[in-house]
């Protein structure tokens, strides 16, 4: 577990192993499901779906750019899949199926296009 953590932050773009990248992409899909969670516990589901989707692109992914330098792709990456996750935490708390699979669907082409481009 520690060599995983120690080579996703090593650079952003270390995850050559397309398992590595798979469980990085999930684990930004998990930070949204959670986040949203408890801030749209405080102030909704969908303003808590925006406010964590803003956030972690702003704050979390901008500092990356500015101060580790990290790839705009990458980062464009990891925002978009915390965002899936954010509206499918908000789509399911407000029983908006149709938000949960399309989510779900973007997910799946992020993943299934790195997956891909990293086992060539």
């Amino acid at each position: 577990m520690i060599d995983l953590l120690r080579e996703m932050f090593a650079t952003p773009e270390a995850q050559l192993d397309p398992y590595v990248w798979g469980a990085a992409l999930l684990g930004h899909f998990s930070i949204g499901i959670f986040l949203t969670a408890v801030i749209g516990w405080i102030c909704g589901a969908w303003r808590g779906a925006l406010i964590v989707t803003l956030a972690y692109l702003f704050l979390w992914e901008g500092g990356q750019l500015v101060f580790a330098g990290s790839g705009f792709t990458d980062s464009l990456v990891d925002a978009t899949a915390v965002a899936c996750g954010a509206a499918v935490a908000a789509g399911a708390w407000r029983n908006r199926g149709a938000v949960v699979g399309l989510a779900m669907l973007i997910l799946a082409i992020i993943g299934t296009a790195g997956v891909t481009r990293r086992n060539r």
